[in-house]
């Protein structure tokens, strides 16, 4: 039975909220939401007549603060006590938050695990992040949040070791994620695929490329270990529309723009405030206006 209330919530005390607008109020999946009110008692929703809950501005804000304190490694049975002892406020704000806000929470603990080059802390952090948020969120703001974060900083012990360490598992989860995206090639939805000519890591600009190119095609990420003719080989036997090829800075300027069939397009993707430039046939800035600049064309081949 669905969660949304076919009656109209009363508004004479105070607004309340179907489990759906506070899904999306606060990132927290419904099942979550339910799972917290039956087994720990964190929030008590009130009901319906015919059973649908509804949320109040207390029951938000003790939403938020069991996300912030969940974040900090405290258990849920803990974090019931602890709403229990000190009562949410009643004053809500309603401006949504956005999706880096929703996962700042676990950019620390995501960085924390990699400083320490802690799996298992690592590992942990992740499955929690999953049970408040979108895989594509705690991706792209949470795990990148926290590149980003120590890519900014100088020096720090076992930097090189750390940055292969955390873009090895950010890039594993980047390939999981693009394949539960994947659809069958078609002209709405091309297959590209995105790669760097060198074995170098990449950095969380081109990261952030790869999980905006989702929106526009299914996406693949051409495996390690190959040469040249065998990466042109495999993206011919892919049939692939379009590749996307990750440059250095001091890369020289491209020559080649087919494959075959193939489509290419050369990038070098700077930091976040870096603006679109292209000529002889290489794109440069950041990820989202190089990503504005390559969707109109996947559209033409």
């Amino acid at each position: 039975m669905s969660d949304f209330p076919q009656e109209t919530a009363s508004t004479s005390a105070e607004h309340l909220f179907p489990i759906r607008a506070v899904a999306q109020m606060t990132g927290v999946n419904p099942i979550t939401l339910r799972a917290w009110e039956r087994r720990y008692g964190l929030i008590c929703p009130t009901r319906t007549e015919s059973g649908h809950r509804l949320y109040s501005a207390r029951d938000i804000q003790a939403i938020r603060q069991t996300q912030t304190l969940s974040a900090q490694g405290i258990a849920l049975p803990q974090i019931a006590q602890i709403l229990q002892n000190s009562p949410p406020s009643a004053e809500l704000s309603m401006t949504e938050p956005t999706a880096a806000q929703h996962a700042a929470p676990w950019v620390d603990r995501f960085k924390n695990a990699t400083l320490k080059l802690d799996p298992l802390a690592w590992r942990q952090t992740e499955q929690e992040a999953l049970m408040w948020l979108p895989p594509e969120t705690v991706l792209a703001n949470g795990m990148l949040g926290a590149l980003r974060a120590l890519e900014s900083r100088d020096a720090w012990p076992d930097r090189d070791i750390g940055l292969i360490w955390l873009t090895q598992h950010i890039r594993q989860r980047l390939e999981w994620w693009l394949l539960l995206q994947a659809k069958r090639p078609d002209a709405q939805h091309p297959l590209i695929l995105i790669d760097t000519p060198t074995s170098r890591i990449w950095r969380a600009e081109e990261f952030a490329l790869g999980i905006g190119l989702a929106h526009s095609g299914t996406v693949k990420i051409l495996p390690g270990g190959l040469d040249e003719s065998q990466r042109h080989r495999l993206a011919e036997r892919w049939q692939a529309a379009h590749w996307i090829r990750l440059l250095d800075t001091d890369s020289p300027a491209p020559t080649q723009f087919l494959s075959g069939a193939t489509r290419l397009h050369w990038c070098h993707i700077g930091s976040p405030q870096d603006p679109l430039q292209h000529a002889q046939g290489l794109i440069q800035g950041n990820a989202t206006a190089c990503l504005a600049h390559l969707r109109p064309l996947f559209l033409t081949r």
